[in-house]
């Protein structure tokens, strides 16, 4: 078995105040509603405990009948500038990934800068596996903006 080891980058700038996009990330009520998830998706676990050392996890089972695990434990939390967390992703029971996500907000002007870096070793799927996380992060990162700036955020699909 070999291991792809990937780095992304998603930067955005948003006309929200850096206390608002932190804010969008610290309650499960906050987050879902920019990580949409399919109405037909059925949600088997949403946790969401925002602290350092905390955990985080949304299990799913998917139209498709995928079944997914995303496990996460903060690392780092500097209000209103920087979240760090490393998560573990599994499909159908098997471990896909393990990565660092770094979530960096800073001001400039009236302005938020966003930069969310991911680090990751994939266990299977090559590049392929890479390619679909990003995907989907930005899929996420641009439905915070969208909902941050006022505009609906879309399921994922």
């Amino acid at each position: 078995m070999t291991v792809t080891n990937a780095t992304f980058v998603i930067e955005r700038q948003l006309s929200a105040a850096p206390s608002r996009v932190f804010a969008a990330y610290t309650s499960l009520e906050a987050k879902a509603a920019w990580f949409k998830t399919p109405s037909d998706a059925e949600i088997l676990a949403r946790d969401l405990d925002f602290r350092v050392g905390g955990k985080e996890r949304f299990h799913a089972r998917w139209p498709s009948g995928l079944v997914t695990d995303f496990q996460a434990t903060y690392h780092d939390i500097v209000e209103n500038e920087r979240i760090v967390l490393v998560y573990d992703l599994l499909h159908g029971g098997e471990k896909l990934s393990v990565s660092l996500q770094t979530i960096e907000i800073r001001p400039e002007g009236s302005a938020t800068k966003l930069i969310h870096t991911e680090q990751g070793s994939y266990f299977s799927g090559g590049l392929e596996a890479v390619q679909g996380r990003e995907h989907g992060t930005t899929w996420h990162v641009d439905n915070l903006v969208a909902m941050l700036e006022g505009r609906e955020a879309r399921a994922f699909a």
